[in-house]
């Protein structure tokens, strides 16, 4: 296992973030932001009209954002620099109607052709469902989710399942659903976060506040046995990582730290690096960020 302190970024930075999108937050106003690599600074990319507080990417660079009440759009293609087209997601389930809401997060599969969010009363954690949505047919199916989850995004580890978080923060558990049968089994427990990638091979989780990022195979995750490739600690200055999100093949971690006094950082990790730190996008005066690589 590869140990990751505040080792500062070294070698060329130029391509460390091509692919990166990130939502990034201040007091004021949220950013959606992309690097690729040619650029060190981050594009703007042109949010939904009423703005986002989630941000995710599917196939051929299409987002799925989660709007401030808790609604659903999805975008064209993006293309770093260009103009941007959203449309709503107004999806409706076997018997012709909409899934109740809100919505919180969204998770696309690894093919990226459809996304899970969670909806229901997150914040309590109580009668909470994953709702499965397939924007190009505007079809919805939602899983009853018996027993608290808690608010994390859902990961996919295959085609036809994916992770929550559930119990409750201070305990957290696992349930992994099949989305092909709607069954919950018991998954791995003690992770608080967690994220994969985009084939669903590797996980990055993290225990609780202030725990390093550990970057696991998932398979031996599932298994439960121990073994991880990479353990990532908070750098100097930093409480606690607030998100992260591994590149499509498990090769790249960008990290969110937010320090003590509320602000947010990000630190890019390169595996073919010995897991260093290669880079440091900035994202301004950020209190918040959701980070995410484009496919």
């Amino acid at each position: 296992m590869a140990g990751c302190s505040d080792a500062k970024p070294s070698g060329d930075q130029s391509g460390a973030a091509d692919g990166l999108i990130v939502l990034a937050a201040t007091a004021d106003e949220t950013s959606l932001l992309g690097w690729d690599g040619s650029n060190r600074s981050g594009v703007s990319i042109p949010l939904p009209k009423a703005g986002a507080t989630w941000i995710a990417t599917g196939r051929a660079s299409v987002l799925a954002a989660v709007l401030p009440k808790g609604t659903l759009a999805t975008s064209d293609p993006v293309h770093l620099g260009d103009p941007l087209s959203w449309r709503a997601v107004k999806a409706v389930d076997p018997t012709g109607k909409a899934p109740d809401g809100p919505d919180y997060f969204a998770a696309w599969d690894p093919e990226g052709g459809r996304f899970a969010t969670l909806a229901g009363d997150l914040p309590a954690g109580d009668g909470v469902r994953v709702v499965l949505i397939d924007p190009s047919v505007s079809t919805a199916f939602a899983i009853e989710i018996d027993g608290p989850v808690v608010a994390a995004p859902p990961v996919w580890i295959d085609g036809d399942r994916l992770v929550l978080v559930t119990g409750d923060a201070a305990a957290p558990l696992t349930a992994i659903v099949d989305t092909s049968t709607s069954d919950l089994t018991e998954g791995p427990s003690g992770d608080r976060l967690l994220a994969t990638s985009a084939d669903g091979k590797r996980i990055a989780t993290m225990a609780g506040q202030g725990d390093p990022v550990v970057i696991r195979d998932t398979a031996g995750w599932l298994a439960g046995d121990g073994s991880s490739i990479a353990s990532i600690t908070p750098p100097t200055g930093s409480a606690t990582a607030i998100g992260f999100a591994l590149d499509p093949v498990g090769q790249r971690i960008v990290v969110a730290w937010a320090a003590a006094d509320g602000s947010v950082t990000l630190a890019i990790h390169d595996g073919r690096s010995d897991w260093r730190r290669v880079a440091q996008p900035s994202i301004g005066a950020a209190r918040g960020a959701v980070v995410a690589w484009r496919r």
